[in-house]
């Protein structure tokens, strides 16, 4: 029964990716849409005096002075320190005031899934439907990142999943780097509590930030690399889990044709974990 439930998963990806089934997929015609007319010389152009919204990013971001910690109360690695437990550890992300984005922000996004699962699933920030919820990957990519892994057998009680950043940043930019070094302590705390046998990066802000890579996410994906396992004061601890970075759900519902090179991490994944 868990095989057929991997393989309708598998198949249901294979569909979206575009990859072609024995069987052809027949879908009604979509009747095609009227010719939007010619737009007119000047029609997309702002106003005299008017001016375009700048884009949500990190370097704007940090034009505007988001992106700087509050320097008042104590930091992430001193409330670390005294985390020996995931609630005390959810806790202390709560009252935390030196991340801005926090301010900014519907929810703190804590973790989903099993603290006793194998695999930790880490991605990079919550998006609105998870700052909505308060819950990591419950929107169209997190819908989309359960069936990849239903395709090779893994069920959402067999996984934790939670991101290096607990608050949305503000139109889902990219965290800024002072924000991602603020914030670090907690997801390092994280996963020495947790302690699975085996850690998947999503995206590149969290394999660069994990890892210590300077490589794209491009460059880093497909390869298993080893996660340092830190104490509560930052330290190295000497032992080390597997981690495999691979592509951000979120990234693959805008480029659906790279689902394929996510086919070929999650084969490894499992390889993995026969072995």
């Amino acid at each position: 029964m868990q095989d057929e439930k991997a393989l309708k998963a598998l198949l249901a990806w294979w569909e979206d990716a575009g990859i072609p089934l024995d069987e052809p997929i027949v879908r009604p015609r979509v009747p095609l849409a009227p010719k939007a007319a010619p737009a007119q010389a000047g029609a997309n152009e702002p106003r005299s005096g008017e001016r375009r919204p700048a884009a949500a990013t990190a370097a704007s971001a940090k034009a505007a002075g988001f992106g700087d910690a509050n320097t008042e109360g104590p930091s992430a690695r001193e409330l670390v320190m005294k985390a020996d437990t995931l609630d005390a550890l959810r806790t202390a992300i709560e009252g935390f005031h030196g991340c801005p984005l926090r301010n900014t922000a519907r929810n703190t996004v804590f973790a989903r899934g099993n603290p006793a699962a194998k695999i930790m699933m880490i991605g990079e920030a919550p998006g609105r439907d998870e700052d909505m919820e308060g819950l990591p990957f419950v929107g169209p990519a997190g819908h989309l990142l359960d069936r990849i892994f239903a395709s090779i057998g893994l069920a959402p009680d067999q996984l934790y999943i939670t991101n290096v950043i607990n608050w949305r940043p503000p139109g889902n930019r990219s965290p800024t780097q002072d924000e991602i070094a603020t914030c670090l302590p907690f997801i390092e705390r994280h996963i020495a509590l947790i302690k699975p046998d085996i850690l998947v990066l999503g995206g590149g802000i969290a394999a660069q930030s994990l890892l210590g890579a300077s490589d794209s996410i491009t460059k880093l994906r497909g390869h298993w690399a080893d996660y340092a396992l830190r104490d509560a004061a930052g330290e190295p601890t000497g032992s080390t889990i597997p981690a495999l970075p691979t592509f951000h759900p979120a990234y693959l519902l805008r480029r659906p044709t790279e689902k394929r090179f996510v086919w070929q991490d999650m084969l490894l994944l499992a390889k993995r974990l026969e072995g």
